[in-house]
């Protein structure tokens, strides 16, 4: 799996030609001879100077301006429909892929039982749930269980308790092990399973990354859950919310 970024391209601008020189009357008699780049130093030449002087310099104050304050030039170019899936929340409730139309949101993937990855993929969410207030309504967050096994709504609920997490900004799906591959593995495109680690003991795996989804259901990126990637996604989050 490939973690996708928009990409940032930086317009420069050439600076103008230095002025060619000219020639001069010498004192033999050659003053009514035509110059050469007679515009040089005429009025019109350095009206056009100056207007280019300043063209590149707005160029420049507005680059650096939205470098300045984080502005999003574009939204996430990545574009992978998510196929429809209804499955259960932490309340028991049925919730899918309709529930979310109309809301950005950002995935993750883990089991309660994890002792390693997954309770650092829940700060990391909890970090983008502090960050990603000033979006409001607009912006979710959902955590699918991969050991769904175990993971009843009961243990979703008191997981999310245990962690005090939004559950108003935050929702936490399991469901049939059918259902939940087929939503992680076919739809998400994040690797999940189950192998015997011993004889009659088996471990769970997972992938690691965020995913962020748009208000169609369409997934626009992957990211690392470190420093970078959760500034990225914040970024592209708030880009989709502000382009509706």
């Amino acid at each position: 799996m490939v973690s996708t970024e928009p990409t940032r391209h930086t317009n420069g601008a050439l600076s103008p030609a230095e002025p060619t020189g000219q020639s001069l009357p010498s004192d033999r008699g050659d003053a009514g001879r035509p110059r050469r780049g007679g515009l040089v130093g005429t009025p019109v030449f350095w009206a056009a100077l100056l207007a280019l002087v300043g063209l590149v310099a707005l160029i420049t104050i507005g680059v650096a301006g939205r470098a300045l304050h984080g502005q999003a030039a574009e939204t996430p170019a990545i574009r992978i429909p998510l196929p429809a899936f209804e499955l259960t929340d932490q309340r028991g409730a049925r919730f899918g892929l309709e529930q979310l139309r109309g809301r950005v949101w950002i995935a993750d993937f883990i089991f309660t039982t994890c002792p390693t990855v997954c309770p650092k993929l829940t700060q990391r969410m909890s970090e983008i749930e502090r960050r990603g207030r000033d979006l409001g309504d607009a912006l979710h967050l959902v955590t699918f269980t991969v050991d769904p096994e175990n993971d009843t709504p009961a243990v979703l609920a008191a997981y999310a308790a245990s962690q005090r997490l939004p559950l108003e900004r935050w929702t936490f799906l399991t469901g049939p092990l059918d259902q939940i591959e087929s939503t992680v593995l076919d739809g998400f495109k994040i690797a999940m399973g189950k192998k015997e680690s011993s004889p009659g003991l088996f471990s769970i795996f997972h992938g690691e990354r965020l995913v962020l989804v748009d208000q169609q259901g369409v997934i626009r990126g992957y990211y690392e859950a470190n420093d970078d990637g959760i500034d990225a996604v914040l970024r592209d989050a708030g880009a989709l919310v502000k382009s509706r």
